[in-house]
């Protein structure tokens, strides 16, 4: 079965599916820059030697308490975050298409949800 028209088609897809509770945003495209980017990271000298500093790292006791200076990897994760792009632009006429899309996937809330919310007539 072929992808449906994206809701944005530049400078990254953007499908749009519908699901019970409202859509997904498919962003494979901005996901493969972002790994891109990170790998391409990691194999600069700065995080190559950081990641394996992780991979020798011995095993901890579990139930020893790490400073924040200790946890090496969530700091090379919070670093590789900080390094790469997080914003998926979407420029234009393609802002009301996404915007359009997204509104014909949002859920009508049900009567009874409209109850508590007071939304409808009791």
């Amino acid at each position: 079965m072929p992808k449906p028209t994206p809701a944005v088609d530049g400078p990254f897809r953007i499908y749009v599916e519908q699901i019970p509770t409202g859509a997904t945003l498919d962003v494979e495209a901005f996901v493969e820059h972002v790994v891109h980017d990170v790998v391409e990271a990691l194999l600069s000298d700065e995080y190559a030697d950081r990641l394996d500093e992780i991979a020798e790292a011995r095993p901890t006791d579990p139930h020893e308490v790490q400073r924040p200076g200790d946890l090496r990897f969530e700091s090379l994760v919070a670093d590789l975050v900080a390094l790469v792009d997080t914003k998926m632009p979407v420029y234009g006429w393609q802002v009301l298409r996404l915007a359009n899309r997204l509104l014909m996937h949002t859920p009508s809330p049900s009567i009874s949800q409209q109850r508590v919310e007071g939304g409808a007539a009791a």
